[in-house]
């Protein structure tokens, strides 16, 4: 006769085990949480916005990237521009503001050293402006009495004073997008050119460089009556009447696209008042309280 297994049948049915989950006990429970926080900060967008150019695309070249365009996109500045502006070895060189344009382009197709001097001011002041807001603080010595105050820039104004160029009627566009104009004492042919960042690299480079109106000259004249010898054309310059150096100078005026950069400085001292250029230097991007 087969014995009874008296223990297996009075024994206490054990509990079903739980249905399996996706969850793997050796996990800590906050870990899919965290892993959630982690993406949600890792695929943060920066946001970006479009900066009207000056130039409209107009003088690049054919096959450029803004060739033909009217604004540019950049990206809002963030903590890593912001190491770009302290690191005093950069600024010492002179090309922190190129390090952070670069950065800011959203086309990397396009080399800072090309883009236009105007469009360049354009971006630089736009993007100040949306990181820390358009009033811009700077302190200003009146030459008058040394008096030192607080001047407060609109940037919003600054860059609403870019206006589209109107080629003058006694100006001609080449196809190498220089300009040409005659010169009316002498009535030699000018070639002149806008400028970029390839030019304020060499004058940065150059140290010694003059700031007067003949070293002004020899950055954007391309030729004179088609002779591009730079010692013929320094020697002219030095001769030069001063009518056709101020026509010279005022006619370049007229056909750089640029921001207005210009403000009217009044001292609360004494009065005094002159027209200063706004300044675009590392500092320029610093608020001030």
């Amino acid at each position: 006769m087969e014995s009874r297994n008296n223990s297996a049948r009075l024994a206490v049915p054990a509990p079903p085990e739980p249905a399996a989950t996706e969850h793997d006990i050796s996990t800590p429970l906050n870990t899919h949480q965290e892993d959630a926080n982690n993406n949600s900060l890792l695929n943060f967008i920066k946001p970006t916005e479009f900066v009207d150019l000056p130039s409209q695309g107009r003088f690049y070249s054919e096959g450029h990237p803004l060739y033909g365009q009217n604004s540019i996109e950049i990206s809002m500045m963030t903590a890593k521009e912001e190491d770009v502006l302290t690191n005093r070895s950069l600024i010492k060189k002179g090309v922190a503001i190129d390090r952070v344009v670069s950065s800011l382009l959203v086309d990397k197709n396009i080399n800072v050293k090309d883009l236009f001097m105007g469009d360049k001011n354009a971006i630089v002041i736009s993007a100040r402006a949306s990181a820390y807001g358009p009033d811009y603080k700077t302190n200003v010595t009146c030459p008058g009495c040394g008096n030192m105050q607080t001047q407060v820039i609109d940037l919003n104004e600054l860059l609403s004073s870019s206006q589209e160029v109107e080629i003058p009627t006694n100006v001609e566009v080449n196809e190498k997008k220089n300009f040409i104009l005659n010169l009316p004492t002498t009535g030699i042919c000018a070639e002149v050119k806008l400028l970029n960042g390839h030019d304020e690299a060499r004058n940065v480079k150059n140290k010694k460089a003059e700031t007067g109106l003949i070293e002004m000259f020899k950055r954007f004249i391309v030729s004179l009556n088609n002779v591009t010898d730079r010692n013929m054309i320094n020697q002219f310059l030095e001769v030069m009447p001063a009518a056709d150096s101020r026509y010279l100078r005022e006619t370049y005026a007229e056909i750089v696209p640029n921001i207005d950069m210009s403000q009217i400085f009044e001292c609360n001292a004494c009065g005094y008042e002159q027209e200063m250029e706004v300044p675009l230097s590392a500092d320029f991007f610093w608020p001030r309280s």
